[in-house]
């Protein structure tokens, strides 16, 4: 038999539903409301992060772009350093064969100049041997008229070493070379051999030690000492006079020319060296 229900209890709720079904039907829609929640709060993040990733690839391609144009132009400027250094490169080349070129000059200068310079020594030695026979008498008055070889032959007289006048193969006065000195004009003799003018140079230097003056010689006029030594070239009497400059201030006590050579001593007991151009003079100390 059915059973039939009324209208009032087709409305109403069963009352005997138990309570922990109310507490299960709570639980899931609060379960669903949080799932719901939490959906949208990953649909935030999903587009935050969408959006996040989207300025970072936009920054990427900027910084991509930069870069891009750093190196394009870092390329350009390397190339442009790499032609500057291929150009500076052929230069110093240029300049390396340029100095050795010069250095080589340098070098050829340096042997051209000693062979000069042994040239120049040579000639200046040959100078010196055509004058071995010579005689320079300096300080003596010169007066007009009067013979210098007559002269030259009472000298030796007065120095007890006859000169005969076919001794003699020339004789002249010679300009000084500074015009404006006012001593009278050097005389040279040139005589037929070297012994016999130094024979009369020995003679000369035991007479000078008593005094040899132009009034002994008959010539008028203040007296003056009368000098007698070997014919210099003219740079070696530069070099006789800076040596005997360069003893006076040392002390040494002699300087003398003999055959042509400048010898220096500084005492009695001193080695005797010679003197042969101006690095010698450095010895003298």
């Amino acid at each position: 038999m059915a059973l039939q229900l009324t209208q009032q209890d087709k409305c109403q709720s069963d009352t005997n539903i138990p309570s922990s079904v109310d507490r299960e039907s709570v639980a899931f829609n609060n379960n669903s409301r949080k799932r719901k929640q939490h959906d949208n709060e990953l649909d935030f993040l999903n587009e935050r992060f969408d959006r996040q990733l989207t300025e970072w690839d936009k920054q990427i391609q900027d910084y991509s772009a930069n870069t891009n144009k750093i190196l394009k132009d870092n390329s350009k400027k390397l190339n442009d350093i790499e032609k500057s250094l291929q150009f500076v490169s052929e230069r110093q080349e240029v300049l390396d064969n340029r100095l050795l070129s010069v250095e080589a000059a340098v070098s050829r200068v340096g042997v051209l100049e000693n062979k000069i310079n042994g040239l120049e020594y040579k000639l200046s030695t040959m100078e010196q041997q055509a004058r071995h026979c010579n005689i320079e008498i300096s300080n003596m008055p010169e007066r007009r008229g009067k013979n210098l070889l007559s002269t030259v032959e009472m000298l030796g007289d007065l120095i007890k070493c006859p000169i005969r006048s076919m001794d003699v193969v020339a004789i002249h006065r010679v300009p000084h070379a500074d015009q404006k000195n006012s001593r009278p004009k050097n005389i040279i003799i040139k005589l037929t051999s070297r012994i016999l003018r130094d024979n009369i140079l020995s003679a000369y230097r035991a007479c000078a030690k008593k005094g040899l003056d132009s009034s002994q010689l008959s010539i008028a006029g203040t007296p003056r000492t009368i000098y007698l030594n070997e014919h210099l070239t003219l740079s070696n009497k530069i070099l006789f006079r800076q040596s005997r400059e360069a003893a006076k201030k040392h002390e040494f006590k002699f300087v003398w020319v003999k055959h042509g050579v400048i010898l220096v001593r500084k005492s009695e007991t001193s080695p005797i060296f010679a003197i042969r151009c101006s690095d010698d003079i450095s010895k003298i100390k």
